[in-house]
């Protein structure tokens, strides 16, 4: 690390930013955090907020900004580290971004934040160094080619992320859809629908997208993730698919997965699905919920089984390999007897295919965790949204259907593949799993989804994926 230049100033050109990395994922949000710096002239380095000598390393830097953009699942974490950070250096400004802390601006009032940003990070850098200390600071929205993360540096420090199999690459940053436990619907509230329309739904230029993919191929990466949260849609989605793909094939060549809804799936023409065949070999696509009931929960009763398989046979007669996700541990009535049918669901739509449930979790600022909130449903505070944990956002007061989730959760994939049948799903929600076995289920369900996308050389390489990893269960 270099030693601080003592002829830095913080409000002159050259302001030193720490960017800091939490979790087994890339912040993606940071990256273009970082581009935004250097374009004002200022300095940035990659920290991992995870590593035992992240304080000592930091402190030799000696920033004047730490930046953190935390997930839902790494918030308290980050602002742990935050207030052992400002202990040892309390001259040093700690910003918080992120779709976590865009969801609420109260997030200012906690001990560790000096600074808040809501939204984008444009227009708001120089603000960052000269503001009060407890400002919420708003960004403003840049259109689609204004927007271009620097990611080569991130790679080379964080060398866990830049050894990673898989990278993350968005074209665009908004979804059509509204569902209720969706942090994402929860931008258009915070920069309106107006500027939702015209920034978030239209795609950035296919080739400030391929330029941005270079840099992956100057690290180990076996494949993206098309990240948007759903592929096919957008303004003009069609007419950019077909300029991006056969440059995407020609220039990078990584494999590609992605994300859809079953909605999109079943009305985009037929040529808009070639060319999205030509580009991803393996899509994610939410199921979500069985039940009317549940599915207007969701606020997606627009989506029904007959819609869902229509989708999923679509894809496969494309030759796309489909991932089923569901959501089970939901405030209603019969939990249990909910995320049973779900699963029962997803068996009828892709009998012995790959399919994933999730424990419900309730971000702040969603339409459901405030439905949630005024109707009292109690909330789970050992949860840590963590996905392959199967502990949830709902507290249920009879710990029998808390295990019941949490066993559900666990089994899902193999109840799907093999196709199980109800009287052998209750039977098995009921078995006591020690955390060993508990451990080693999640890995195997996360091993499944890799062969199913990368085929048989995942398994060989599966025990490197793991060294990269804090593997959460």
């Amino acid at each position: 690390m270099r030693e601080p230049d003592p002829s830095i100033v913080v409000h002159g050109q050259g302001a030193r930013f720490a960017l800091v990395h939490f979790g087994n994922d890339e912040v993606y949000g940071l990256e273009f955090v970082a581009s935004e710096i250097a374009a004002a002239g200022h300095r940035f380095h990659w920290f991992d907020g995870e590593d035992p000598a992240f304080l000592d390393s930091i402190l030799s830097y000696a920033p004047h900004v730490a930046c953190f953009s935390p997930l839902t699942t790494f918030f308290p974490p980050t602002v742990k580290l935050a207030r052992q950070l400002k202990a040892r250096a309390p001259q040093i400004r700690t910003v918080f971004g992120g779709a976590h802390v865009t969801a609420s601006e109260d997030h200012i009032h906690t001990d560790g934040i000096d600074i808040a940003v809501i939204g984008p990070v444009y227009s708001t850098i120089e603000q960052i160094l000269s503001a009060p200390d407890k400002s919420v600071l708003h960004g403003k929205t840049v259109m689609p080619d204004k927007m271009m993360p620097q990611r080569r540096e991130y790679f080379a420090t964080i060398d866990r992320i830049g050894r990673r199999h898989r990278k993350t690459i968005m074209s665009h940053f908004g979804c059509v859809y509204a569902c209720s436990y969706c942090a994402t619907h929860n931008q258009r509230k915070v920069i309106g629908a107006r500027d939702y329309q015209q920034f978030y739904l239209t795609r950035r230029p296919v080739d400030a997208v391929i330029e941005e993919a270079r840099v992956l191929l100057e690290f180990d990466t076996k494949e993206v993730c098309l990240e948007d949260d759903d592929a096919l849609e957008g303004h003009e989605a069609e007419a950019w698919m077909h300029e991006f793909v056969p440059r995407w094939k020609k220039e990078i060549g990584i494999p590609v997965y992605a994300n859809v809804t079953p909605k999109t799936v079943t009305h985009v023409s037929d040529s808009h699905m070639r060319d999205f065949a030509e580009l991803v070999h393996f899509v994610t696509m939410g199921v979500q919920t069985a039940r009317a009931s549940s599915l207007k929960l969701f606020n997606r009763g627009f989506q029904d089984e007959a819609q869902i398989k229509k989708a999923y046979d679509r894809l496969k007669a494309f030759g796309i390999r489909v991932k089923m996700e569901l959501i089970i541990g939901l405030p209603v009535e019969d939990p249990v007897g909910d995320a049973i049918d779900t699963i029962k669901c997803a068996q009828r739509i892709g009998p012995g295919d790959f399919g994933a449930a999730f424990p419900l979790m309730l971000y702040p600022g969603t339409a459901l965790y405030k439905w949630c909130k005024e109707n009292n449903v109690a909330m789970n505070d050992e949860c840590r949204f963590e996905w392959y944990s199967g502990v949830g956002s709902v507290k249920f007061e009879d710990p029998v259907v808390e295990k019941r989730i949490h066993n559900l959760t666990k089994l899902t994939p193999l109840f799907i593949k093999y196709n199980i049948e109800e009287r052998w799903m209750r039977a098995l929600m009921d078995v006591d799993l020690s955390p060993e076995t508990s451990k080693l289920i999640s890995q195997n369900n996360y091993l499944e989804a890799l062969t199913v996308r990368q085929g048989e050389a995942a398994k060989d390489s599966f025990g490197e994926v793991l060294t990269y990893m804090n593997f959460r269960f």
